[in-house]
């Protein structure tokens, strides 16, 4: 008795004492990441430390000049001791947008001279141009010819010590996940909350990081559609929803100018360019996917927020959705449970997230409506099976609305083992209902498509932001050359070449693998090099299983049919592009991009079987090294496509 007592005391100290080393093992974190944070801010004004300076004057260096039929403004600046330039700012009235060309003779890391030109744009929409220089400079000339109107008041130069609010939210952010990660192990073991986290931290940076304008693929139409949602039957046009519409926001590259755009948008929200009156306030079935950033947006008029907030908050309507939906996929998942993490977590997934976008809806969806179509396929218990297909269904049902290519993966349904027990006559009830289904959200792409083909408006359907396309006028250069149309669509599907962001290889030519996941659309695409992490993580979380992890198995008619219903899809993918995004007749198919795959992807891992390979890591391991690899993609996107052009 009087041992067990003792021991259950030192069990007791035991755990109060590891409770209180988890206390201050949390403490000592918010600590080093503080110090962290501090450390590199120091590195990052390290210049500014030793000889920093606030703004100095140089406009007596300045000088009008001409130069044939134009005037020129010249300001050549030369120093005998080489001078920290980390800023130029430009003042003025600017009558038109331009650029200024900066000469300049500066050091580099081994105190050589070397003359390097550089140059930036200035825009009539901000009195002020700002350019970071951060070299160190013993001569500069900045040219910037004068129009008419054109009036450069001042110029200066800055080398001051200043905190990038910026760059601290993102260092705060990507130490505290990489903690999360490395010490608190419930959230290796449960990575669908790791992913909540990771996801809602990357996903609002973009948004924050993004600014008022238009960034992602085809932004501009998505914001017009939320917009006029969430307005209801009544729409104010205001200057600032007009200047995204039409892409006419100017190019920044500091954070002073997106300071200055931002104002900028915030005023012209406050003008209304033009009323509009619909006949409804219905929402039509194939903008359902807006509803999420519409609902935001709403919030966001209702409370008065400038055009800039209200901006931001739709996109957040947008990530709210996709995070609890790809959430609850994750979670649900009994199969391939990495391998979804993984591609839920890469950059272009949370970037389509956080932007006026419906692919993110479609894409969380369909891959949920799969979680649970293999969880009843393969792991059916009684007590959920009628939820689990139901929701399936409603989930792929909803999600493909949008884009209806999709609907095909709904026809994996009828391989339930449940539907296969079932009488006949529920079976036939049971088929005809998802055939139905099928049909009717087909039918919402066909249907125009066909019949106004038979009324013969030729001008149906195509690119609204212009070029030789139409819907109708492709469909029957295709029903007129079948067999050039199957050979194009074998060809182009096979080939690859044509995987690219607007179909032309030559502009953006990337491995498909970066295209899908490492892809920040006009922001860029993270170079070839990624692929020696991205591929080696990919193929593990296909073929990795634990050793309590059942293999899951296909009757070879089963397997057939699924890949049967893939190719379907991918062949109305390239069909849909074709008709409406291509030129009519032109032998190649346009605008397929590789996200366009992404709610395909978990269906294809499913049938990725591993029942020979055993891969003797322990599951910790590996959900370290997928959520390492994902931070690493991250801190390298932030970092090349907001912080470094546009914020620091």
């Amino acid at each position: 008795m009087f041992f067990t007592s003792v021991m259950r005391r030192v069990r007791l100290k035991l755990l109060n004492k590891a409770k209180d080393i988890k206390k201050y093992k949390r403490i000592l974190a918010v600590l080093a990441i503080v110090l962290l944070t501090a450390f590199i801010e120091i590195i990052f004004n390290f210049q500014s430390i030793i000889g920093g300076y606030d703004w100095m004057d140089v406009t007596e260096h300045m000088k009008l000049e001409e130069e044939g039929e134009y005037e020129k403004y010249v300001i050549d600046f030369t120093t005998d001791k080489a001078l920290y330039i980390k800023q130029i700012r430009l003042v003025g009235e600017f009558a038109s947008d331009d650029a200024y060309v900066m000469e300049v003779q500066q050091l580099n890391g081994f105190g050589k001279s070397e003359k390097v030109s550089y140059w930036d744009n200035i825009s009539t929409w901000f009195s002020e141009s700002y350019t970071n220089l951060n070299k160190k400079v013993k001569a500069i000339k900045i040219t910037l010819y004068k129009p008419e109107k054109t009036e450069l008041h001042s110029v200066a130069f800055s080398n001051r010590f200043e905190i990038n609010k910026y760059r601290v939210l993102f260092v705060v952010c990507l130490l505290a996940l990489l903690y999360a990660m490395i010490f608190e192990k419930k959230f290796v073991q449960k990575v669908e909350w790791y992913f909540l986290c990771f996801s809602l931290v990357f996903g609002l940076l973009v948004i924050i990081y993004a600014q008022p304008t238009y960034n992602a693929w085809d932004e501009e139409v998505h914001f017009q559609n939320v917009y006029s949602i969430a307005s209801g039957k009544h729409v104010k046009w205001s200057e600032a929803t007009q200047t995204i519409i039409d892409k006419k926001t100017p190019s920044c590259n500091t954070k002073a100018e997106y300071a200055e755009l931002r104002a900028a948008m915030n005023e012209k929200g406050r003008e209304v360019l033009h009323l509009e009156t619909k006949e409804t306030g219905v929402v039509s079935y194939s903008f359902l996917a807006y509803i999420p950033m519409a609902i935001m947006m709403k919030i966001g008029m209702l409370l008065n927020f400038s055009f800039s907030n209200m901006y931001m908050l739709g996109k957040i309507g947008n990530l709210l959705f996709y995070v609890a939906i790809m959430f609850l996929a994750i979670r649900l998942a009994k199969k391939k449970k990495l391998f979804l993490v993984f591609i839920a977590m890469m950059p272009t997934s949370i970037y389509l997230a956080a932007s006026y976008s419906y692919d993110a809806v479609v894409f969380a969806c369909v891959t949920l409506g799969s979680v649970l179509w293999c969880n009843e396929m393969f792991y059916s218990q009684k007590k959920y099976q009628a939820v689990n297909m139901i929701s399936s269904i409603f989930l792929f049902s909803v999600g493909c609305l949008s884009k209806a290519v999709y609907i095909p993966l709904i026809l994996v349904m009828l391989l339930l083992p449940r539907v296969q027990k079932m009488k006949k006559k529920y079976k036939v009830i049971f088929w005809i209902g998802i055939l139905t289904i099928l049909g009717l959200v087909l039918m919402t792409f066909v249907l125009p498509v066909f019949s106004n083909t038979i009324a013969g408006n030729v001008s149906f359907g195509g690119d609204s932001r212009g070029g030789d396309t139409s819907v109708v006028r492709q469909m029957l250069s295709m029903i007129q050359h079948p067999w050039a149309t199957i050979k194009l669509l074998v060809t182009d599907i096979l080939r690859f070449d044509n995987f690219r962001n607007l179909g032309d290889p030559s502009s953006s030519n990337y491995f498909v693998g970066n295209l899908m996941f490492l892809n920040f659309g006009a922001l860029g695409v993270l170079s070839h090099k990624w692929v020696v992490l991205l591929l080696p993580v990919l193929l593990l979380t296909l073929i990795y299983r634990d050793k309590q992890d059942s293999v899951i198995s296909y009757s070879s008619l089963y397997r057939l049919f699924i890949i049967f219903v893939i190719i379907i899809t991918v062949i109305l993918i390239w069909v849909a592009l074709y008709l409406s995004f291509t030129p009519v007749g032109v032998e190649s198919i346009a605008g397929v991009q590789a996200r366009y795959y992404l709610p395909l992807l978990y269906l294809v891992a499913l049938l990725v079987t591993n029942k020979k390979v055993y891969i003797q890591i322990s599951g910790e391991s590996v959900s370290k090294l997928v959520l390492l690899s994902a931070n690493i993609f991250w801190l390298v996107s932030i970092y090349s496509f907001f912080l470094q052009p546009r914020l620091l």
